[in-house]
């Protein structure tokens, strides 16, 4: 980012500085809270459960576990974040579903996605965990992370073109899985 105020490359009419802020000043954070172990399942009843990152797989919710008691809620479109062990990892639901002490849900959109995905990357979040037995966030450190951003319009572009990216990922991955596949049993039949 050029003086740190503006990114190196940009869409055709935006020129203003990106500004910086607090995340919990442009987003909404729901921290989890578990329900009983009781009320839960391993086959689908009642609501989704996410827990962590083992309910998160290339950025999306994967359902695993379910339970019948409500607790906090994140809504379909909402980003959910992992908040222990370890903490940042970050995807998006397809679901209403049932938050653990885990994760948080943030109200965001794609940009903040893909900015929350590129912090972790980076190993911000490894600075503010707390904890000895394994690292954690509190509601602060998240609410307090420090972001630059564009105005809503270029971050709608931004997202946009990262979301697009991403899609173009998953759809090659499925193509080179399926080419593996036909290899593979190719190789099978010339060999045997």
């Amino acid at each position: 980012m050029k003086d740190k105020k503006t990114p190196k490359i940009r869409f055709k009419g935006f020129t203003e500085a990106w500004e910086q802020r607090k995340l919990g000043e442009v987003v909404q954070v729901i921290m989890g809270q578990s329900p009983d172990g009781s009320t839960y399942s391993n086959f689908p009843r009642g609501h989704i459960l996410v827990q962590g990152n083992a309910d998160i797989e290339n950025g999306w919710v994967k359902p695993r576990l379910w339970t019948t008691q409500i607790t906090k809620q994140a809504e379909v479109g909402d980003l959910i974040m992992s908040v222990r062990a370890p903490a940042g990892t970050v995807g998006k639901t397809e679901y209403d579903v049932v938050i653990g002490r885990g994760v948080a849900s943030i109200k965001g959109n794609e940009f903040i996605f893909h900015k929350l995905y590129k912090m972790d990357l980076k190993g911000y979040w490894k600075k503010d965990s707390t904890g000895s037995t394994f690292e954690s966030l509190n509601s602060e450190s998240i609410k307090n992370a420090e972001i630059k951003l564009p105005e809503l319009k270029e971050q709608q572009l931004i997202g946009n073109l990262f979301d697009t990216l991403n899609q173009l990922i998953t759809l090659h991955q499925r193509q080179l899985f399926l080419l593996k596949q036909i290899k593979k049993s190719m190789e099978n039949s010339f060999f045997p």
